[in-house]
């Protein structure tokens, strides 16, 4: 027997590196395939990378939810000051129908301790004029500071006050009445002046409830179409996430089939590799066979 043939079958049997002892042939053992390796550790990352952009595309999606929540809350907040709005808006009209009557144009009475200054007037030349009469200073006096207001529909004074002057024995001069009846046609333009204010503040307030409600209807569309276009936006991105999911399931499986695939391959070629072993342990021994069989 060669010994360089024996030194070859022993290497070949004890290392793990398969080497043909005739024609020298390598064989790589499964485990220590580098391209297998690379292909792992490459899927490896971008498994890794696909999840990074799931859990982005989540964040994203989260955020997209809370600001859907508030635009809802601040659609809601409008809503409510509309109504408000609206409710102010018909009481205001209310208001208006009630502080302006029918028929009462000239009749409206003005509030005690804010008499008008032509009033005031009046009621101090009726004063002085009364002074000069004898007797009626008193009266006079009482008349022009404890008088009620005229009436609307006879413009005179009410019947309390016609008792003072019901004495026959004095005459009572015609000045103070016509005092009282300038104090009437004098009051009557300052107190349809003052209704004249009361319609104009009414409109006033009736131009600012309606600048208001514009402003909050204009709001309002701003927010709904931002609403919308959350809406949107946040559907796009659903849709975007789940395609990349599937996508991204698509790939594993087929990085997974390539695998399996390759790892197949693998195995047919190592029952090979063992099969031809098999043939070429049994040429050695035939070999042995026949050369111990020419030397004896």
């Amino acid at each position: 027997m060669d010994p360089s043939f024996a030194a070859s079958a022993a290497s070949h049997h004890s290392s793990p590196d398969h080497t043909c002892p005739q024609c020298g042939f390598f064989l790589h053992s499964p485990s220590e395939s580098a391209p297998e390796a690379a292909e792992t550790s490459e899927a490896k990352r971008r498994i890794r990378d696909l999840e990074a952009q799931v859990r982005l595309l989540n964040s994203k999606a989260a955020a997209a939810v809370d600001k859907l929540a508030d635009y809802e809350d601040e659609i809601q907040y409008l809503r409510d000051a509309y109504s408000k709005s609206q409710q102010q808006q018909q009481q205001a009209r209310s208001y208006a129908r009630l502080s302006i009557p029918p028929g009462e144009g000239t009749g409206s009475t003005t509030t005690p301790g804010q008499t008008p200054p032509q009033q005031q007037q009046q009621q101090s030349r009726l004063a002085s004029i009364s002074a000069f009469l004898p007797g009626r200073k008193r009266d006079a006096n009482n008349s022009v500071v404890g008088q009620n207001p005229l009436t609307p529909a006879t413009g005179t004074f009410p019947q309390n006050s016609a008792a003072l002057f019901s004495n026959a024995t004095l005459s009572p001069p015609k000045t103070p009445f016509l005092g009282v009846g300038a104090i009437s046609s004098n009051s009557t333009p300052i107190l349809s002046s003052s209704s004249t204010l009361d319609n104009n503040q009414s409109t006033v307030s009736l131009l600012s409830l309606q600048s208001s409600l514009e402003e909050e209807r204009t709001l309002r569309i701003r927010a709904e179409s931002s609403l919308s276009q959350t809406q949107t936006e946040l559907e796009e991105l659903t849709a975007q996430l789940f395609g990349q999911a599937n996508e991204m399931v698509a790939n594993e499986r087929k990085a997974r089939a390539k695998l399996e695939e390759r790892v197949k391959v693998l195995e047919q070629r190592d029952v090979e590799k063992r099969k031809r072993l098999e043939r070429l342990e049994k040429a050695v021994s035939r070999i042995e066979r026949v050369r111990g069989m020419v030397g004896d």
